[in-house]
């Protein structure tokens, strides 16, 4: 009996290892060196203080709400927020497309010049009325043709239905533009945090299929590692405004238990490079750009994987800005911080396209 409950005792602990490596995947702390300086150290403006107010000005009835109600109320939100301001750009339907999407373009427009924005809220949330902020922005500056994805989101579909709707509209967008079927002459490809680890996987799928590459790629508040390794998310907790009432609950979980579940729920394990970028072969990508704010949850994701990118060999521009809340971009032109971000985004897609 003895040896029995050794035998259980042991077969218990190598299981748990198994699980923890399996889940854990590559020990990323080995990428938290070099340590970027800010490429912004102004401090936050009037304007941005407020800003961060007003989300943590959280209405009484909303707590009130069950998860479902709070993710279609934050699902709403979004899309409002998105359809606020002017714009000269025209927003399309592309009804033809094999996933659903819209059609972003200034008057000068380059049919030809195709760029893929995908949009961020966290896997769940967003759609391209949410982000016209930022599309009809990148349409403005690059004068390229800007495709917005609708993309599945959870927890509706799976983790994998998102990235593989992804890799569908950028082989469409290969033969096909606003004008109906052509060859596109240069694509680019832009995303915002949950969109930028989606723009990420993309990028590697890019090379291993040997499809068309983007000329140049842009990263805004990046997601990169779902097993939320990084120390910025503890680090950062009470000063992120915006994720922080998305880690908190997180943090309170034991990691292995936390890394499980998300394994069993994404159906995919939360280190695979297929969601997971940072923890693949980051060799052969185009030219990137980062955006990230040093106090975000994220900026550690971001760090880690520009180090990461860069010792594979690839040329990686990370812009580090000042107590910025995660995706300020989304605030132009309300916040002059957002202005000059998209000046820099002008200047990088100038430069290699």
């Amino acid at each position: 009996m003895l040896w029995f409950t050794l035998f259980i005792i042991l077969s218990l602990i190598a299981l748990w290892a198994f699980i923890k490596v399996a889940v854990t995947g590559e020990d990323l702390s080995q990428y938290d060196t070099p340590v970027e300086p800010l490429f912004y150290d102004k401090p936050a403006s009037p304007p941005h203080f407020e800003l961060e107010k007003q989300f943590t000005n959280v209405d009484p009835a909303f707590a009130k709400l069950s998860k479902q109600q709070q993710l279609l109320a934050m699902r709403k939100a979004m899309d409002k927020a998105g359809l606020r301001g002017t714009t000269t750009a025209n927003f399309v339907s592309a009804d033809t497309a094999p996933v659903e999407g819209e059609w972003v373009m200034a008057p000068d427009a380059d049919p030809d010049k195709r760029l893929l924005y995908i949009h961020g809220g966290g896997f769940m949330m967003g759609s391209p009325q949410s982000h016209r902020i930022i599309t009809s922005k990148l349409a403005e500056i690059t004068g390229a043709a800007v495709f917005a994805v609708n993309y599945r989101k959870i927890p509706e579909n799976a983790r994998l239905e998102g990235v593989e709707d992804c890799q569908d509209i950028y082989r469409w967008l290969l033969n096909n533009g606003p004008q109906g079927e052509k060859p596109a002459g240069q694509l680019l490809l832009v995303g915002d945090s949950a969109g930028a680890s989606l723009a990420f996987c993309l990028l590697a799928w890019i090379r291993d299929n040997q499809l068309l590459a983007p000329a140049a790629a842009v990263a805004l508040c990046p997601t990169t590692d779902s097993t939320v390794s990084s120390p910025s998310i503890i680090n950062n907790l009470n000063r992120d405004v915006m994720l922080q009432s998305f880690f908190k609950p997180m943090v309170k979980v034991p990691k292995t238990m936390l890394l499980l579940t998300g394994w069993i729920s994404a159906r995919v394990r939360p280190s695979d490079p297929v969601i997971s970028p940072i923890h693949g072969d980051l060799a052969g990508l185009p030219p990137l750009l980062i955006q990230a704010s040093d106090t975000e949850c994220l900026i550690d994701d971001a760090r880690r994987y520009t180090n990461k990118a860069r010792l594979a060999g690839n040329e990686v521009t990370l812009q580090i800005w000042q107590e910025m809340m995660h995706d300020w971009h989304l605030f132009e032109p309300e916040l002059d911080e957002a202005k000059d971000a998209f000046e820099q985004i002008r200047l990088f897609l100038d430069k290699h396209s």
